[in-house]
Order: C-alpha cells, then sequence, then structure tokens
C-alpha cells in the first residue's frame, strides 16, 4: 500500500513537471520607437502599480495538478460512472508516468523530449476531459429541475 502511494505521489509530482516543461514565458522586449521633435520631448510620470508576483512555475505546476485532482473528485459527486472511468484513467496515467520517471534518467535525450511531450499531452487531455465531464453533468443535472 505504501509503495502505491509512493508511486502516486510520484507520478503525480512527474506529471506535474511535464504541464510546465514548456510554459515559460520568452517573449523578446518590444521597444516602440518614439518620433521625437526637437524642441519638445515629454514624458509621462512614471506610475506606481501594484501587483503581486507571478506564481513561480513550481506553484502554477502544483495549482493546475490540485485543480485536475479537485475536479476529479467533484466528478464523483457529479457523475459517480463516470468518476469511476476518470479515476482509472489518471491512476494508470499517475502509474505509467512514476515508471518512466524512474527510467527517465536513463535514456537518451531525444526519448526523453518525446515522452516528456507524451505525458505532459496526455496529462493535459485527461484534465481537460474531466473538466469537460464535470460540466456537462452539472448541465444535465441542471437541465432535470423543473
Amino acid at each position: 500500500m505504501i509503495s502505491s502511494q509512493k508511486s502516486l505521489c510520484l507520478g503525480v509530482l512527474f506529471c506535474s513537471g511535464l504541464l510546465l516543461a514548456g510554459c515559460q514565458n520568452n517573449q523578446a522586449k518590444k521597444t516602440v520607437p518614439q518620433s521625437q521633435s526637437p524642441s519638445t520631448t515629454v514624458q509621462a510620470p512614471p506610475r506606481q502599480i501594484s501587483v503581486s508576483p507571478p506564481p513561480t512555475p513550481s506553484e502554477a505546476k502544483t495549482n493546475k495538478i490540485s485543480l485536475c485532482q479537485s475536479e476529479l473528485v467533484s466528478l464523483k459527486q457529479v457523475s459517480p460512472r463516470t468518476y469511476a472511468v476518470k479515476k482509472a484513467q489518471f491512476d494508470r496515467l499517475v502509474s505509467n508516468a512514476s515508471v518512466y520517471s524512474a527510467v527517465r534518467s536513463d535514456v537518451n535525450a531525444a526519448t526523453k523530449d518525446t515522452l516528456d511531450a507524451l505525458y505532459k499531452f496526455k496529462t493535459n487531455q485527461l484534465c481537460a476531459d474531466i473538466e469537460y465531464d464535470v460540466l456537462q453533468g452539472l448541465i444535465h443535472r441542471g437541465e432535470s429541475v423543473k
């Protein structure tokens, strides 16, 4: 039992890492050319804006996986039959990701790139399916009210 919990935890962490593998924002600084007339140059005073820092990649990763897991729990109440199917898929994905993460350091870079992308895609796809199923279940329940 502890081994399966350890595998599940390891798999969730690995899937989390894959979700954010390509989420870095590499925007080049954009400069807007300003036409300057020789006689007048007007600059607006700097504005002070209070902005909270963006979440770190690990926080965003954890939030995405946590949201997916919480929606899976919601699905249990909304549609128990669909929950059983999605829970089995989620557990299988996590288990397979755990196996991959155990051997990941032993495979070549091309294989890592391919499988990282595969697990990221599969995780995103499953989470989107779970979100859709929750929405559909809630809509179905809402429409059945008369």
